[in-house]
């Protein structure tokens, strides 16, 4: 019989080999990206873990943007030389179409939802914002921003408030969602058009295309507190879901800008490193951008440490560790690939 001595050195001796022999936890499913292809007219689904594209599901004409919630995927068609003025709405399960809004509106771009029935959308030529019901495929409210091209949106965390860049204004509106009231105009750079809220609420940046700058807001003063070089074309920004950095399509240089979010110090300059297309000149901003990838959407994953960046110009959407700040994938798009969505592992 063993004495209490040994028992003292088996016991631990068991533990360990215990948790040794435990296997690791399986790594989360990483879901599956949306990704619009603007001249296509196109969504594409692309599974994140299997690595592989699963289906394309036609939209409008000129899709830019994109809203995934629940069992549905929401374009704004913004339309090309002709304005579009619909949004389309796919089943998020197969890409099937569901409906097809007639907004009444031309130009919708920005797009977030407000609920699980409700979405806010841009209108570049109304000067305002949509509120639309998507399972009754109606506009229930005109909000007017007051301000000339209202392009992109960003919604406060409780849903009280909501942003819109203009971009013939150089303003952001600033509305109570409940009562559609216009709360201020707040002057930015020029060009204002890329827009995101801190995780917290507490701070809104833009990005002013027109001047190669951002322009820091505290959201409940609705005062500027900052202005910060960027150059070149800063047209889209996201927070990281921890709030530390602030990321940046820089589209005529053709890298990604890093911020510290807390000094508001460019940290580091990440360039994307791929070639255009040989049809990258007749592309939106082909013409100008024509020797660049052109990144713009972004998007960042809920959980895992991974953002993705749409190289417009290329036909390719570029994986980025937000631990190494480094690519670890490519995936290839059809053509002129800009908004990004998200749905979850079913």
């Amino acid at each position: 019989m063993p004495n209490l001595r040994t028992l003292a050195f088996l016991l631990p001796l068991a533990s360990l080999l215990g948790c040794a022999s435990t296997p690791p936890p399986a790594p989360e499913p990483l879901g599956t990206l949306v990704v619009l292809h603007k001249s296509d007219a196109t969504a594409m689904w692309f599974d994140l873990d299997a690595r592989t594209e699963q289906l394309r599901a036609a939209t409008g004409t000129g899709p830019h943007e994109v809203a995934c919630r629940g069992e549905l995927a929401v374009v704004c068609d913004y339309g090309a030389q002709d304005p579009g003025s619909t949004l389309t709405v796919l089943d998020a399960r197969d890409g099937r179409l569901v409906r097809t809004i007639e907004l009444g509106h031309q130009r919708p771009h920005g797009i977030e939802w407000l609920d699980d029935a409700r979405v806010l959308v841009t209108s570049e030529t109304s000067a305002a914002l949509l509120e639309v019901d998507v399972p009754a495929g109606e506009v229930r409210r005109v909000l007017p921003t007051q301000a000339k091209l209202s392009h992109m949106l960003a919604l406060a965390p409780d849903a009280s408030r909501v942003f819109s860049t203009n971009m013939q204004s150089d303003t952001v509106s600033v509305l109570d969602v409940a009562t559609g009231a216009l709360l201020a105009q707040v002057r930015t750079g020029k060009g204002p058009e890329a827009l995101d809220l801190s995780p917290n609420g507490a701070e809104l940046w833009v990005g002013n295309r027109g001047d190669d700058t951002l322009t820091v807001i505290d959201a409940r003063t609705l005062m500027v507190t900052a202005t910060l070089a960027c150059p070149r074309f800063p047209i889209r920004l996201k927070f990281t879901r921890d709030g530390r950095h602030v990321l940046v399509s820089c589209a005529q240089s053709g890298d990604l800008a890093v911020f510290d979010a807390r000094t508001r110090k460019e940290v580091r300059r990440i360039p994307l490193g791929l070639t255009p297309t040989e049809s990258a000149a007749s592309n939106l901003l082909g013409r100008d951008f024509a020797a660049s990838p052109t990144p713009i959407g972004i998007y960042i994953h809920q959980r895992a440490p991974l953002a993705w960046i749409a190289a417009t110009n290329s036909d390719l959407v570029s994986e980025l560790s937000l631990e190494t700040w480094t690519f670890t994938a490519r995936i290839p798009t059809g053509r002129e690939p800009d908004g990004l969505g998200w749905l979850p592992a079913r």
